[in-house]
């Protein structure tokens, strides 16, 4: 790969070229006093003819700009220094102040590239330790760093054709450079690998290759019901039933929160997983994937494999029980503080999670009369709380049913044909 200075190594090889024509080459004989140089056409400044290099545009090459990724692991180090590849433009114009010779080292300049389309490596080496390069402006410790840039060592040698911009490039080029115009001919140097030199890390020689081809799996959830029957509350600690298609796989996982399910918590099928929910889930929102496990390498190790689509399951909160008893407990008023309701709920209560009670009348004459109250407010680092208050002013007597909602899930009413919602009840 070649260093940094790349392009100027460039730039000196083709000036090489022009400086040194070949023996059967006459032009010697018809311009004796020949000059090449390597500036902006504004910088030629005598009237001796010249023939100018002027490099004018560098472009990424467009078939090596990404033959070195990935440039970095995925830890963030840096495992190898893909190189910078260019093509150099030029721009190579002929100055003169007689008549034909414009013309004359303009045809010599490109009869020069054209016999030698491809920098070799003997003539980069040869040009780059010439001394016939060494001036004023180019003094030989120049060159000499120059030299070191290992142009001729790069993997793809450069080539030199032609290069034919549009008129209104050309006219904007030679407006930018504020410079009268000359017999002007146009050439792009491809292409030019540029390595950085900082340190990479390289990873030890892989000894085995173990391929696997597998079957491309699409598993899908379509919903996830309780077991005791489509319809029926999910409730913390209860089973449920997730249901779907190409379910079953070498190691079957299920994501339900935060947890994750495998081996004997799950009886898998194809079309169904049945599962208890872990403890720990709050009541609401819950997510559930299904995801299989691939093992992979020696010896065999758990890697990422196919998962599901995320299906959503709501956790309802329940009003615990004792016996034939509900946790409710009516606190009475006292001073400024109103009438209170302190239920025990299960899965606790986070503190960020609002809460809320829902009392129904039951047995009204005339109109059911319903009332909604929010918890009293916890402090956010308090940890989730099974029992929860709930201020009740203004509730006149009589017997209610009671639900909590908590983040939008209710806690379920007990339903019978004789007597529809009969509990969990309160009377005030």
């Amino acid at each position: 790969m070649s260093g940094n200075l790349a392009i100027a190594a460039v730039s000196a090889v083709m000036k090489y070229l022009l400086q040194n024509p070949a023996a059967s080459d006459s032009i010697a004989a018809v311009v004796p006093n020949l000059a090449v140089t390597a500036v902006a056409p504004q910088h030629v400044g005598d009237d001796a003819p010249h023939i100018n290099i002027f490099f004018y545009r560098a472009m990424v090459n467009t078939g090596w700009a990404q033959s070195g990724l990935p440039a970095r692991n995925s830890q963030g180090a840096r495992v190898n220094n893909p190189a910078l590849a260019l093509d150099l433009c030029y721009m190579i114009s002929a100055h003169a102040s007689q008549d034909f010779f414009g013309e004359i080292l303009l045809g010599y300049a490109m009869q020069t590239f054209h016999e030698n389309p491809v920098l070799t490596r003997k003539t980069i080496r040869d040009a780059l330790t010439s001394s016939s390069l060494v001036t004023t402006d180019t003094p030989e410790e120049l060159l000499a760093a120059i030299a070191t840039t290992e142009l001729a060592e790069q993997i793809e040698q450069i080539r030199l054709a032609p290069h034919y911009p549009a008129a209104d490039e050309a006219a904007n080029l030679w407006t930018a450079i504020h410079a009268d115009y000359t017999p002007t001919a146009y050439y792009r140097a491809s292409v030019v690998l540029i390595e950085s030199q900082r340190s990479a890390r390289a990873a030890p020689p892989v000894r085995d290759y173990r391929v696997y081809a597998l079957p491309f799996q699409q598993i899908r959830v379509d919903d996830v019901v309780a077991e005791a029957g489509a319809g029926q509350p999910i409730l913390a600690g209860q089973r449920v039933l997730v249901r779907g298609s190409s379910l079953r796989g070498e190691d079957t996982r299920v994501v339900v929160g935060d947890a994750e399910l495998s081996g004997a918590a799950l009886t898998v099928s194809s079309s169904q997983i049945a599962l208890a929910l872990p403890a720990g889930l709050k009541a609401g929102i819950v997510g559930l994937q299904v995801v299989h496990r691939l093992s992979l390498g020696d010896p065999p190790q758990p890697h990422q494999g196919f998962e599901s689509n995320v299906a959503a399951l709501v956790l309802q909160p329940q009003v615990r029980k004792t016996g034939p008893s509900y946790e409710i407990q009516v606190v009475a008023a006292a001073g400024d503080e109103p009438r209170k309701l302190r239920v025990t709920l299960e899965p606790a209560v986070g503190p960020e999670q609002r809460a809320t009670l829902l009392l129904n009348e039951r047995g009204a004459a005339v109109e059911a009369r319903s009332f909604t109250f929010d918890a009293e407010k916890r402090d956010p680092d308090d940890p989730p709380a099974s029992q929860l208050t709930f201020p009740i002013p203004g509730v006149p007597a009589g017997s209610y049913l009671v639900r909590v909602r908590v983040s939008g899930a209710e806690s379920p009413l007990v339903f019978t044909d004789a007597g529809g919602y009969v509990e969990p009840a309160v009377t005030l």
